[in-house]
């Protein structure tokens, strides 16, 4: 696969039930998506039922961080973790000291935060800005503006949005023709009508990296790992 093919594969923190000191089934969730090529691992850590080890799984989880996203996504934003801005800021804080490859934080949490916009400034961990629409996709000129906003943060940036029809999708892709060259934009819409820009931002925008499943999705439209790589090898 190229180096603008990249998989990522989003897979759920989980406690287990009998232990809530380990976390043995995503451990093995992710040497099973590394095991089948997939570059990246998105750690959604909001489908943790507890958070008081959170110390103790980040050290579980420390050999993988190199290939690793950190993301506790809220229930506002399509996740799982409640809607306590404060809450989630200091875990997102341990995230950032801990230095994975990238710490996700979402767009009207870090201009809204100057405690996370502060951390992110004067810290080396690379943040992948980002930013959701779970209802439509909104006009060219408002998502090229999202972007903008967006870049002042990071120059790796995430905009999902929903797609309504196939129109939708080419609207997400043609983002990247107005972008500057700086950017690295990963750019694609939710839903089924969405599929054809998960797989397509890589290969006309360049992405550099798509999302996919190693079980049940996690997003509507994702598609598995092993979709996602027979599609590419048509290539």
């Amino acid at each position: 696969m190229s180096i603008n093919r990249k998989l990522c594969a989003s897979i759920p923190v989980i406690n287990d039930t009998d232990n809530d000191k380990s976390l043995v089934l995503t451990v093995n969730q992710i040497d099973e998506a590394i095991s089948r090529g997939v570059d990246i691992i998105e750690c959604r850590f909001d489908y943790l039922s507890s958070f008081e080890n959170i110390d103790l799984y980040l050290d579980i989880l420390s050999r993988y961080q190199d290939k690793c996203i950190y993301t506790i996504r809220p229930e506002n934003e399509g996740g799982k973790f409640s809607n306590d801005s404060e809450k989630r800021a200091e875990i997102i804080a341990k995230f950032i000291r801990k230095s994975p490859l990238f710490v996700d934080i979402e767009y009207n949490l870090i201009s809204s935060n100057d405690f996370i916009a502060d951390l992110v400034e004067n810290g080396n961990t690379r943040i992948l800005v980002s930013w959701h629409d779970f209802s439509q996709t909104p006009e060219l000129n408002r998502l090229l503006e999202q972007v903008k906003n967006m870049q002042i943060y990071s120059p790796f940036v995430k905009v999902v949005t929903t797609a309504r029809s196939i129109d939708d999708s080419i609207k997400i892709l043609s983002i990247y023709q107005s972008i500057d060259t700086h950017i690295n934009l990963i750019a694609f819409a939710m839903g089924e009508t969405g599929v054809l820009s998960r797989v397509l931002c890589t290969v006309v925008g360049k992405a550099p990296f798509t999302f996919a499943s190693v079980g049940a999705a996690l997003a509507p439209g994702q598609l598995s790992i092993g979709q996602m790589k027979s599609i590419y090898d048509l290539f």
